[in-house]
């Protein structure tokens, strides 16, 4: 009897391993599957995204371009547009408009436009009154660096920086009603030291010169 129940359980014993394995490789065939089957959804997720971020990359873009397209000029590319072909010597272009080199239109301590300074000015004024922007109003504004006024008779005349920016501006002016602009376009105005460009005193020596409504 013993040898009989031993005898049955030795099959038994190996049918039951047999029966393990084979649960055991389905179980990790089943994952396999199911792991293909879930990275290919995550991969026709990925691409749909991708086009969809595609598609508003391109709306964004041509939202831009709309922008800038209806934008308005600024003083600066207004200016530019007048001035564009022609080289003024001694004059800079800024994100305003341009800028007149101070060390190039006067004597260090004089509010009196040299022979080029004028020359250039003549040039500036021929370009606003001609072309879609001749009505413009003209801004002129003086500034200096922040060294003081220093000779006794540049501080007699001007007192101080506040002083020679605005004669600097209102030469410039002057030179502007001379060449033909209108006296009812222009407004001026001086900053003296105080609205420097940076960088190196020269930049800060200067006569900006931009357009207004």
């Amino acid at each position: 009897m013993t040898f009989t129940r031993a005898a049955l359980l030795v099959p038994l014993i190996a049918l039951v391993a047999l029966t393990g394995c084979r649960t055991r490789g389905a179980t990790n065939s089943a994952v396999g599957d199911e792991l293909r089957a879930e990275n290919q959804r995550l991969t026709v997720v990925v691409t749909q995204l991708q086009r969809e971020n595609d598609s508003l990359m391109a709306q964004l873009q041509s939202a831009r371009d709309a922008l800038a397209k209806g934008k308005a000029p600024t003083a600066g590319e207004q200016l530019t547009k007048i001035l564009k072909g022609d080289d003024i010597e001694g004059v800079t272009a800024t994100e305003r408009g341009l800028a007149l080199n101070e060390d190039f239109a006067f004597a260090k301590g004089s509010d009196e436009l040299s022979p080029e300074g004028k020359s250039s000015i003549g040039k500036l004024a021929a370009r606003l009154n001609t072309g879609e922007y001749a009505g413009s109003q003209v801004i002129i504004e003086g500034h200096t660096d922040d060294t003081p006024v220093a000779r006794a008779s540049t501080k007699e005349k001007f007192t101080d920086n506040w002083g020679l920016s605005g004669a600097r501006a209102a030469s410039v002016i002057r030179a502007l009603q001379h060449a033909g602009v209108s006296s009812k376009r222009i407004q001026g105005q001086f900053r003296g030291e105080y609205a420097p460009r940076g960088g190196e005193k020269a930049a800060n020596r200067r006569v900006e010169i931009y357009l207004g409504n």
